[in-house]
């Protein structure tokens, strides 16, 4: 899982099969700084920190193999060490 927060929408012109219909963000890592696209199954708005699954975890929960990263949280907060 990465922690990172939303920072826009991404649209696409054209996408595989795979993809059509979704919802796509930019997240920034919170550790790195690199920013990644996922699909938004929650409808995160920009700002707003959430979790990724990535890899399997994230083809698994939205049904489509195509997906490497997915918002599947919304975090409210956390403790730091």
């Amino acid at each position: 899982m990465i922690l990172g927060e939303v920072v826009g929408r991404v649209w696409s012109e054209r996408e595989v099969d795979g993809l059509g219909g979704v919802r796509m963000v930019m997240v920034r890592d919170a550790d790195s700084g690199a920013r990644r696209v996922a699909v938004d199954l929650l409808d995160a708005g920009t700002g707003t920190t959430v979790l990724l699954a990535t890899d399997e975890a994230a083809a698994a929960v939205t049904g489509r193999a195509c997906v490497d990263a997915a918002v599947v949280a919304l975090v409210a907060g956390w403790d730091a060490p």
